[in-house]
């Protein structure tokens, strides 16, 4: 049995692969004895994974790119729960339509982080101009992520992650886009390892994308084991929220769960518009599809899916 180290950066959703892969006993099938790290924020765990503090992150694409930019790390994603446009846009009680929005204040946390990069990416999608169209506000991290971009007073706009968009609409907030709806491949969450350890550890790689694809097939076919895993792990007690959340991520996820090679490519493309990344990687600098590949090969999916 390895020990392995997974950097937890938040206990939202978007990490359900990894816990459901916990709750479900797919690590131990896996051969894996987990260990999870706090490192609050994707850019933390990041870092903890470049100093070898951690082995494994869950992440999303653009802040991958920006942490290896920054860094000269070696993150590449290895496996991917959804790789398509994901998340929604809430507005502040008495804003109920997007067109509303045109010149409004959009929060983020930080500037250029991977929210920044979904307003860009939407806002090429309608024909809005970042510069014209878009006052983007940083909150920054000093409070609950919730309070900061939910202070009406700086914020008219935000990008939100289920299960936010439904805890915001309890505060009045409303969802008046579902970028979803524009089916962009977009690297959200995923598996991210350093290139290094697939180098050292290509077994060991294959068996935590094992475990994770499985986290995934249980989570979105098995409606009340991903209600279990969202109550436990994000904390959220209220049953609507918890429902509106699975339903959403059981939607976006699906596939056989490679690496989205053209959402990287677009996240470098946001990113090089946004002039943080002046000189793009191809997406092949920071995607291994290996392992999947491996796996299905072995026919692990169809033994997953039921088709053995």
């Amino acid at each position: 049995m390895d020990h392995i180290k997974i950097g937890v950066a938040h206990r939202g959703a978007g990490l359900s692969p990894v816990f459901s892969a916990l709750e479900s006993g797919a690590f131990e099938k896996a051969g894996l004895k987990v260990e999870l790290v706090s490192c609050p924020g994707h850019p933390a765990a990041l870092e903890a994974l470049y100093r070898g503090e951690v082995d494994f992150v869950n992440s999303v694409g653009p802040e991958v790119l920006l942490a290896n930019r920054m860094h000269q790390g070696d993150a590449v994603v290895v496996a991917s729960a959804i790789g398509r446009s994901a998340q929604q846009v809430s507005a502040r009680p008495g804003i109920g339509s997007l067109q509303q929005l045109k010149g409004a204040r959009w929060g983020v946390i930080n500037r250029n982080d991977a929210d920044e990069c979904s307003i860009a990416m939407a806002f090429k999608r309608w024909g809005w101009s970042l510069a014209g169209d878009a006052r983007i506000v940083a909150v920054g991290s000093a409070r609950p992520r919730l309070e900061a971009l939910l202070d009406e007073s700086k914020v008219d706009a935000v990008i939100m992650h289920a299960p936010e968009p439904f805890q915001a609409a309890k505060r009045g907030w409303n969802v008046v886009s579902d970028l979803g709806q524009l089916d962009v491949a977009f690297q959200n969450s995923c598996a991210v390892t350093r290139r290094d350890t697939i180098r050292h550890q290509p077994e060991q790689v294959i068996r935590y994308v094992e475990a994770f694809c499985r986290g995934v097939w249980h989570f979105r076919t098995n409606a009340l084991f991903g209600l279990h895993v969202l109550r436990k792990y994000t904390g959220e007690t209220d049953d609507l929220v918890l429902k509106q959340t699975w339903v959403l991520f059981a939607r976006l996820m699906g596939g056989m769960m490679f690496p989205s090679v053209e959402g990287m490519r677009n996240a470098a493309s946001v990113l090089e518009q946004l002039g943080v990344l002046h000189d793009p990687p191809s997406p092949f600098d920071c995607v291994y599809l290996g392992a999947v590949e491996a796996l299905e090969a072995r026919g692990f999916f169809a033994d997953v899916m039921g088709a053995q």
